[in-house]
């Protein structure tokens, strides 16, 4: 059978539909982001939106449909800019020698930290999910990272090249023992995520506590990356924290070694005693 052509009487309904639909969203996020889950209501959103809550009901079906749509769409509008930022992070270093595997943890950390300094409103809706979900664990069951075409979003991606890298250098005995792959990428992640969520309020505790004379003020952006990074790349790459302890020894000895005795090398205390 020849396919029926939509009426021209239909098409500006469809597209009425559709600015309704995009209207619903925009007032569902300037209304979630500015708090709770369960604190905003849909009353609110419909005045927004111009609309009445029944249409709501009917583009979305319930107030956590309405929620799930909103986080959908906003990360669909991110995930050009994530990918544009953390894959050429992730991709810089492919080797597999321990100064290749100390670049690809640096620069996974980097590349997550500016994507994040380049999207405040992303890291406030991060925290405003953070504080649903502990109030709401079933939503997220909803929150699967999928687009409305079904195609999945880059973050999931990411995550799972960046998880595949770790575990190669643990199988080539890169990483410590004990530091287990996926717990060392939640610590990357959620280091990163923390402090563009909680640096202000933290560094502020901090200058309450030094005073005056405290240096908790010099605690930047580039401060903090580089002392996280120093701190999972020696700490979670095998012979990297060695390598630091042995220069360290070898920059403030003076003179010859002490004989070692059976039990190594003798110290004051050991003839003196404790005072």
């Amino acid at each position: 059978m020849p396919r029926i052509a939509p009426s021209r009487s239909s098409l500006p309904r469809r597209r009425d539909a559709e600015r309704t639909r995009a209207a619903i969203l925009q007032a569902a996020r300037e209304v979630f982001i500015r708090g709770d889950y369960h604190q905003a209501a849909l009353s609110d959103i419909a005045a927004r939106a111009g609309v009445t809550q029944s249409l709501i009901h009917h583009h979305f079906g319930s107030k956590k449909g309405l929620y799930v749509a909103t986080m959908h769409a906003f990360l669909s509008e991110l995930d050009e800019d994530l990918q544009g930022i953390v894959r050429p992070a992730l991709n810089a270093t492919d080797g597999d020698d321990p100064d290749d595997c100390a670049a690809f943890i640096a620069e996974a950390v980097r590349g997550y930290f500016r994507f994040l300094s380049g999207n405040e409103q992303c890291v406030r809706l991060y925290r405003i999910l953070d504080l649903s979900l502990h109030s709401d664990p079933e939503l997220l069951a909803s929150l699967g990272e999928i687009g409305d075409d079904g195609r999945e979003m880059s973050s999931l991606h990411l995550i799972r090249v960046a998880l595949d890298r770790l575990r190669r250098m643990k199988e080539l005995g890169r990483l410590r023992p004990g530091v287990d792959p996926v717990a060392l990428l939640a610590a990357i992640l959620c280091v990163v995520e923390h402090w563009f969520t909680s640096s202000r309020r933290l560094t502020h505790r901090l200058s309450q506590a030094l005073g005056a004379s405290g240096a908790a003020d010099s605690v930047t952006d580039e401060a903090f990356l580089g002392t996280v990074i120093d701190v999972l790349v020696r700490g979670a790459l095998a012979g990297a924290g060695d390598r630091c302890g042995e220069a360290q020894v070898s920059d403030t000895s003076e003179g010859p070694e002490e004989p070692e005795g059976p039990e190594g090398p003798e110290r004051p205390d050991d003839k003196e005693g404790l005072r």
